[in-house]
């Protein structure tokens, strides 16, 4: 993700904790003084994210093992021609794209600072790639025609999300509690890439590592949380194989991972 966004999320999060802060003063003593104190609770989320890669590539196409294969000696012939004659290619994300996020909240106390918490959810996004080679106009046959490059280059995701991690406390001042996160999570890909797919193959589940930062502000009848989280797919998500329609563009590609920064509010 590019910083100038980077910037944009963390200043919007401090907009939301000043407006938080102002809004929970208003009054001169503690909301939800007991809240922390319940051994399980129950809330809702709703959020933004951005999504890209981490790409690592082959320094030749003809590196990759599937080309091992005498059998597919054709196939390496007709992937260089595609590339426009060369053996290699950049590839970088193109312009992030906004997404949603939206899921529940289980959240099980461990401690007086410590947190068990569960976020099931659903998000939605979409990745984009820029290659320095033309996608051949050949490859725009293999379907529907009126369809646009940038389409082709373009990888929406429906995700089903598992998120399971601990969040450490800080001590409350007033109304407010920062604090910080750390987990796993498992992600199902509901997406049927169909029209991507002539470009690359993907594989539809990954596991990622992910740390948040958040603070929590108590008003008089909920919890309300603003929280910047960041999922760092462990997953290589390429998949190299010549199933129909071939990836020509994919074949590249040595790990592909997914990367997804999200701004969430909670609502407890």
């Amino acid at each position: 993700m590019r910083i100038r966004n980077l910037k944009y999320i963390l200043f919007f999060i401090l907009l939301v904790a000043v407006s938080v802060r102002t809004f929970g003063q208003l009054k001169n003593f503690e909301n939800l003084t007991h809240f922390d104190d319940h051994k399980i609770h129950f809330g809702f989320y709703l959020g933004l994210n951005t999504m890209d890669y981490r790409m690592t590539n082959y320094n030749s196409v003809s590196d990759n093992p599937i080309f091992k294969n005498p059998l597919n000696q054709a196939l390496l012939t007709q992937t260089i021609n595609l590339y426009g004659g060369k053996t290699s290619l950049g590839v970088k994300n193109d312009k992030p794209m906004p997404g949603f996020t939206v899921g529940g909240v289980i959240n099980v106390r461990v401690g007086r600072d410590f947190d068990l918490r569960f976020t099931p959810g659903m998000s939605l996004g979409n990745k984009m790639l820029k290659y320095t080679t033309p996608i051949d106009p050949t490859i725009y046959s293999q379907n529907s025609s009126g369809i646009d490059q940038s389409t082709y280059l373009s990888t929406p995701s429906a995700y089903i999300d598992l998120p399971l991690g601990f969040r450490y406390k800080g001590f409350r001042h007033h109304n407010l509690r920062p604090y910080i996160y750390s987990g796993v999570a498992y992600r199902i890909d509901l997406e049927n890439k169909r029209i991507s797919e002539s470009v690359v193959h993907l594989n539809k589940t990954g596991s990622y590592a992910e740390v948040a930062l958040g603070l929590d502000s108590y008003l008089e009848y909920f919890r309300f949380t603003a929280e910047f989280r960041f999922s760092y797919g462990l997953t290589n998500l390429i998949r190299h194989d010549t199933t129909m329609p071939i990836p020509y563009y994919g074949f590249i590609f040595k790990e592909l991972n997914s990367n997804i920064f999200t701004l969430i509010f909670y609502f407890e």
